[in-house]
């Protein structure tokens, strides 16, 4: 396979099969369809073919109804239209490019498959994008620029660093000097596992707080600056999960199925209401989790811990004021 064509996205490549079918009149072979359609490979042989059959279920699967026809003794495909109905949609050129904007930011893959698809549909019928409507300098990578070289160095060299850092729960920005642990990238955020060291450690076995945080590197205000020596601390133990909060959340029969599908068994007693579904869900960002949770309006109730439960209550207050001023 070319680089050209195995650097080409799995979406990318479907809505261009998406647009081929609802554009041929007497439906495409798989032949024609490998051969001429953007992303495939036409020297691929059995390889392409199976990219195509994998792509052509992925379009069924989000509601794309293809119609299979025989031409000449072989099957063609193609597009229903009269059948391939959406609602109007009101995209301008700009719109499409914030959406595409927001699908690369997560290019560690943790998109949801759900949301990748609803892309490709999006994409496939977004007004074409000409002249003065075109936004090609659109681009993110958070796959490095939003790491400062010095942060990663004092990680390496094990070396104290001192920033200024805005905190979700408060919104006060505080002067930390951390011990910085280890870098992660985590639903396409960095953040880094650390302890602060105005926490003084606890007593040999004891349970008292020993300053383990977990900082969000977007919320790092100003420069990053190493402190004292290397060699500074030993950095904590690499843990089996992720190093943020754990949500215990009641959710309604039937519905939250994302939740369901991250959630566990949690250890607590707590109950939601009678036939509801309890489950603990772990999270990096307080205020993330919560304009997630407040979303799904009256599908969860939160029951641990107080602190997302209000953030969650201060989302909805926020939307009923905006509603209530229109």
């Amino acid at each position: 396979m070319s680089p050209t064509v195995s650097q080409v996205p799995a979406e990318e490549r479907q809505v261009n099969l998406l647009l081929a079918l609802r554009h041929t009149r007497d439906g495409m072979s798989a032949t024609e369809i490998i051969s001429r359609v953007g992303g495939y490979d036409p020297d691929g042989g059995d390889r392409a073919r199976r990219m195509f059959e994998r792509d052509k279920d992925v379009l069924r699967s989000i509601g794309v109804p293809i119609v299979v026809s025989t031409v000449a003794g072989e099957p063609c495909y193609r597009v229903d239209e009269d059948h391939y109905v959406l609602e109007p949609l009101h995209l301008e050129a700009a719109d499409v490019a914030a959406l595409e904007l927001a699908a690369s930011a997560w290019r560690d893959g943790t998109l949801p498959q759900p949301a990748r698809r609803a892309l490709t549909k999006l994409l496939a019928v977004a007004p074409a994008r000409t002249g003065d409507e075109v936004v090609p300098e659109l681009s993110i990578d958070l796959a490095g620029q939003d790491v400062p070289a010095v942060l990663l160095a004092a990680v390496e060299e094990r070396r104290l660093v001192a920033f200024d850092y805005l905190s979700a729960r408060t919104g006060t920005v505080r002067h930390r000097i951390v011990e910085p642990h280890r870098l992660r990238l985590s639903e396409g955020a960095w953040y880094l596992d650390g302890r602060d060291t105005r926490v003084p450690p606890p007593p040999p076995g004891t349970a008292s707080d020993d300053g383990r945080r977990v900082f969000r590197l977007a919320r790092v205000r100003g420069e990053v600056s190493p402190v004292g020596p290397p060699g500074a601390f030993t950095p904590a133990p690499q843990p089996d999960a992720a190093t943020g909060a754990t949500a215990v959340l009641a959710l309604a029969p039937g519905r939250a199925h994302a939740l369901r599908r991250r959630g566990h068994q949690p250890r607590t007693s707590r109950r939601g209401p009678e036939g509801w579904d309890v489950v603990a869900v772990g999270y990096e960002d307080l205020m993330v989790m919560a304009g997630s949770l407040a979303a799904l309006a009256d599908a969860v109730i939160v029951l641990e811990p107080k602190s997302l439960r209000e953030a969650v209550l201060d989302h909805l207050r926020g939307a009923a004021a905006l509603t209530q001023e229109q």
